[in-house]
């Protein structure tokens, strides 16, 4: 009965995460294709775009290798096509997720924990995308469930130093969530030091091996990726040209979007963590982690959403363990109303985010594949004028044509009044068009955005229009409401 129970549980939390890819059909960022997907194209089928960082070798190769394993497999039956290299990597992230989503559950052993994990908008929106940051969030929950926490059944073991040295391998970043934990288990562990040293030995020199090894072999060369990481986002400052934000950007902006509601409660269960701190050993040291987690994120200028979804578990598990052992209890009705606005609202934000937002960028690629614009993609080749990584690339086509991007590389040689390819264009397009254009043969398919068309108008002379999309109803910088498609005249 009871394995039976077990299965039954992770088969739903896998359907749930399953169905979730046909409901978040938008574009989020770039890294989802750029850093994963466009990678592991490159490297089985031969073509394909690397951004800058593959070049200066800050970027892993270990999660587009696993991706690519799928992508050969489906070489080697002659069942590459497009669809099914853009979704099985997510239906692979969505059994991921929903595993994780199980053992956060049987972590916490809370119905509250879990539906606010599987209610919250920003995992919803997030758990089926190939980034680095989904995985690493998948794989914290993981670590957490097997966490050798005071009183917990694995309070022996270390085994989930192994996902913690996975996860700092794809993502180098995730070695500033663990040092706290890691400080907890090594004062808390009942094993001899000695044998703790050498398991976490034994644990770094079997990651450093596969991940030198990986890189090695991929880059050509001997290559140690978050060294290269660490000198250029931290002492040169690169992934500020990306945008800055001011230090109190996470607790102003940051958590308020990626908890939701629940973060409103959040600061009567520290001040009930700091007045109990003695009974709550598993919660403080979540709270310390969290704290210096922010801390840390927070001196960096360059600050995004995503960055900070490894601590969510954390935050859910301090809300609902706290609040189950507070004096005061809301009346059922209360509860149900708190608990219905909760869904509510993140289903709301689901369904925007979800299926409307963004959602021309990829919608672009699969219309253009699939013959929407011309009648033989493969023999076409295209432009796009809009701000860089604004769709994905060759994943999402597989098709071996020429595709030029406005490109946006930091200012990696230091020179003075630096612009990149697509602020130039921005600060004068035609000046751009013509430098890059005159007496050149224009591209068949030119995408771009309905605000930029007005910039373009001479240019445009030589294209009609062939397909206009619905992008957003909130535009970012250099980018419109609508995605429009052009074909060239002849």
């Amino acid at each position: 009965m009871l394995i039976t129970r077990i299965r039954t549980t992770l088969k739903f939390f896998i359907i749930w995460r399953i169905i979730s890819i046909f409901v978040v059909q938008t574009y989020y960022v770039p890294d989802e294709y750029w850093q994963s997907l466009e990678i592991a194209h490159q490297m089985v089928f031969g073509y394909g775009y690397k951004t800058w960082e593959w070049q200066l070798k800050i970027r892993s190769y270990v999660y587009p290798f696993l991706i690519s394993i799928t992508y050969k497999l489906l070489a080697i039956l002659r069942l590459d096509y497009a669809t099914l290299l853009i979704y099985i990597p997510r239906v692979a992230q969505a059994i991921v997720s929903g595993y994780a989503d199980y053992k956060f559950f049987t972590w916490t052993k809370s119905d509250s924990a879990i539906i606010l994990l599987e209610f919250n908008w920003f995992w919803y929106y997030c758990a089926t995308r190939t980034l680095t940051n989904t995985l690493e969030t998948s794989l914290t929950m993981i670590a957490l469930s097997i966490f050798p926490w005071k009183n917990s059944k694995y309070r022996n073991s270390s085994k989930f130093l192994w996902i913690v040295g996975f996860m700092c391998v794809i993502r180098p970043t995730s070695v500033i969530i663990w040092i706290p934990l890691c400080i907890y288990h090594i004062f808390q562990t009942p094993k001899n030091i000695y044998k703790l040293f050498n398991e976490y030995l034994f644990l770094v020199l079997c990651t450093l091996v596969y991940s030198i090894s990986i890189d090695s072999y991929f880059y050509g060369e001997f290559t140690f990726t978050p060294w290269e990481f660490f000198k250029v986002n931290v002492l040169n400052d690169i992934a500020n040209h990306y945008g800055t934000h001011n230090y109190f950007w996470y607790l102003t902006s940051g958590l308020p979007v990626v908890i939701g509601l629940p973060i409103l409660y959040f600061p009567v269960a520290v001040l009930h963590i700091i007045k109990h701190w003695q009974f709550l050993s598993a919660q403080i040291i979540s709270l310390v982690t969290i704290i210096w987690t922010l801390g840390i994120y927070s001196f960096l200028p360059h600050k995004e959403f995503r960055f900070i979804m490894p601590l969510l578990p954390l935050f859910i598990f301090i809300t609902t363990s706290v609040y189950s052992r507070q004096k005061f209890k809301f009346s059922a009705s209360i509860k149900q109303i708190l608990l219905l606005l909760f869904i509510i609202s993140n289903v709301l934000i689901v369904f925007y985010t979800g299926m409307v937002h963004q959602r021309g960028r990829i919608d672009a690629m699969n219309m253009f594949r699939k013959g929407y614009v011309v009648d033989n993609p493969s023999e076409a080749d295209v432009l796009f004028l809009m701000p860089c990584h604004s769709t994905p690339f060759y994943s999402h086509l597989h098709l071996n044509i020429s595709m030029r991007f406005l490109t946006c590389e930091p200012n990696l040689k230091n020179h003075p009044n630096y612009l990149d390819e697509a602020d130039y264009f921005f600060n004068n397009p035609t000046k751009w068009l013509d430098k890059n254009y005159n007496n050149c043969t224009l591209p068949m398919i030119l995408m771009t955005y309905d605000n930029i068309v007005p910039l373009i108008e001479t240019f445009l002379k030589n294209y009609q229009p062939a397909l206009v999309l619905f992008n957003t109803y909130f535009p970012q910088t250099n980018s419109g409401e609508n995605f429009v498609i052009y074909k060239r005249k002849f």
